[in-house]
């Protein structure tokens, strides 16, 4: 049977439909249409609370050796921070501010992350790894003393850097004194009024001694240096004096004597030995000998068959001389052919000297 209107009193409604289970959905439809209101009402209600709700996140920045990342979270400690975002660190990596420190809104933790820093001292070699310091706070930490008088390869104020080897040189200075022996001196006086050939020591000398201080520097135990700092002298040296005479002394005071003096030759000794000449006579003629020199003081006359040209004479009162000429007494016989002739460039010195009879002479034989 279709539906049909029937009678209402007031605001009730009848609508008949076909009765069957399918029109029950349709007869309670707007149960539905309210439910689905109701649900989109509280959600639009539930995002205005929560929009209309404050953040309690707090906004931070995490500086990790440079790398910056700025983060949202709730409100914890830097250690809680360092968890939540996985950031591990090394004993010696620094993180500012302290790890048990609460951290507010605008905050940032920095971490300064070590690096490796080599210090060589004595033959060794430690690497360090720091974050902040001195190269002196590194030689603290590598356990090596040094003073005032060590080589440091940088200064021990200065800020360690990533990859900085600092090299410690040990230097040590130690003084040593020895004795050292003072030599005396050979000083000579001259004195013009003694001949050449005379000679005193006036006055003995003497070593003396002085004390004489070293500093020895050492690096890293080898020795580089040593000098003399001080000396002291403990007993001055006394020098020795020589008077020497520096005037000229001729064989003979005859004119033009050219022949220095010397002590007269012993028999015996250096080839020289003694002869008895019949006659020693002196000339002063004749401008070539029979050798072919010219004559001049110390040219002697000779029997050549006695005395070989060349051979060398000594004559008291005349010196020293050589047989280079020959006279007429190498004919005349014995003994009176054992004869020596003198020469003076002078007639009077010839005729003063006269002649002298069985002297003694001292000839080296040619």
């Amino acid at each position: 049977m279709g539906a049909h209107s029937v009678k209402y009193t007031g605001m009730d409604v009848i609508k008949m439909r076909p009765s069957g289970r399918g029109n029950f959905i349709r007869d309670h439809e707007w149960i539905v249409v309210l439910i689905l209101a109701l649900l989109a009402s509280a959600s639009v209600c539930w995002c205005v609370f929560t929009f209309l709700q404050p953040d309690g996140r707090i906004g931070v920045t995490l500086d990790d050796g440079g790398r910056v990342a700025r983060l949202r979270v709730q409100p914890c400690t830097v250690e809680e921070l360092l968890t939540q975002t996985g950031t591990a660190l090394a004993a010696s990596d620094i993180v500012t501010p302290a790890s048990d420190t609460p951290l507010q809104d605008g905050d940032a933790v920095h971490i300064t992350r070590a690096f490796p820093v080599a210090v060589a001292s004595g033959g060794t070699v430690r690497v360090l790894h720091m974050a902040e310091g001195t190269v002196g706070e590194a030689l603290t930490q590598a356990q090596v003393h040094y003073d005032v008088d060590d080589e440091l390869s940088h200064l021990a104020f200065a800020d360690v850097t990533a990859g900085m080897r600092i090299t410690h040189t040990s230097v040590e200075e130690k003084y040593t004194s020895t004795n050292k022996t003072l030599y005396f001196q050979d000083k000579t006086v001259k004195d013009d009024s003694w001949y050449t050939e005379k000679k005193e020591v006036e006055q003995d000398g003497k070593n003396g001694s002085k004390q004489v201080t070293q500093r020895i520097t050492t690096k890293n135990g080898v020795e580089v240096s040593r000098e003399v700092v001080d000396q002291v002298v403990l007993e001055p040296a006394v020098d020795r004096i020589t008077r020497v005479g520096t005037k000229i002394h001729y064989q003979t005071h005859y004119q033009g004597e050219t022949r220095l003096y010397k002590p007269a030759p012993k028999a015996g000794e250096d080839g020289w030995t003694k002869m008895e000449v019949y006659r020693v006579t002196a000339y002063c003629t004749g401008s070539r000998t029979a050798t072919g020199t010219r004559p001049k003081l110390g040219c002697i006359a000779v029997n050549p068959k006695l005395i070989p040209y060349g051979s060398q004479i000594y004559i008291k009162g005349y010196g020293y001389g050589t047989a280079q000429d020959t006279g007429a007494f190498r004919n005349y016989a014995s003994p009176k052919n054992n004869a020596i002739d003198l020469w003076f460039n002078t007639e009077s010195e010839a005729r003063r000297f006269g002649s002298k009879y069985n002297v003694t002479i001292l000839v080296k034989l040619k």
